[in-house]
């Protein structure tokens, strides 16, 4: 005996299975990129003959990753590919709300909106404790 499955429900799972391959997608392409940028790094760093268990650790700025990229200095690459791995949750969150609207999902995609305000909300507060 089989049950009938309901056109709504064949949609939702679609749209399911389409936000999990974009996801998916998202997640392998922002992985390989901070493989590569890190690489980069690792390359330059070995290219200049620097040890990093013997070297200090350059100050994280955000505003000199671009200098550093355009210089190509090893930090500015590792400091981006470590921005990427942390990004790559948020953008998850971010990517997974469309889906959820699109697939008409209010609930869930409101879910992902607090979730987002939360977070942005935790980054405002360690940028005000930090600096």
């Amino acid at each position: 005996m089989s049950a009938a499955v309901s056109p709504d429900a064949r949609s939702g799972a679609a749209a399911a299975r389409g936000i999990e391959t974009t996801v998916a997608r998202l997640l392998t392409l922002g992985t390989r990129l901070a493989m590569v940028l890190v690489l980069i790094g690792v390359g330059i760093m070995l290219a200049h003959g620097v040890d990093p268990l013997l070297t200090a650790i350059p100050p994280f700025s955000i505003a000199s990753i671009p200098a550093d990229l355009l210089a190509l200095r090893a930090e500015g690459f590792l400091w981006s590919g470590l921005l990427v791995v942390m990004a790559m949750p948020v953008a998850r969150v971010i990517v997974s709300g469309f889906g959820f609207f699109a697939a008409g999902d209010r609930r869930l995609a409101l879910v992902s909106l607090l979730v987002v305000l939360v977070l942005t909300a935790s980054v405002v507060a360690a940028q005000g404790l930090g600096g």
